[in-house]
């Protein structure tokens, strides 16, 4: 079974993988084979465009929620 997981930490991740990844980092928790595959083989612009906009997006639901419960 470990030679199955050294093979796909081999291959490049996917757009999805790398969204993934990204979402995994801003809650702190991530395997470190998974983080080995992505600084080995993945594109550092999809990295720093969903971490963008998964900051952009936390920051508009902490407004929202803010929002909410503040009285007008």
């Amino acid at each position: 079974m470990k030679v199955d997981n050294e093979k796909d930490d081999d291959i490049a991740p996917t757009f999805l993988q790398m969204v993934g990844s990204t979402m995994l980092s801003f809650l702190g928790v991530s395997k470190d084979s998974r983080r080995q595959r992505d600084f080995k083989h993945g594109n550092y612009k999809v990295f720093i465009a969903s971490g963008f906009i998964l900051a952009f997006l936390f920051i508009m639901i902490v407004v929202g929620i803010v929002q909410l419960v503040l009285p007008n």
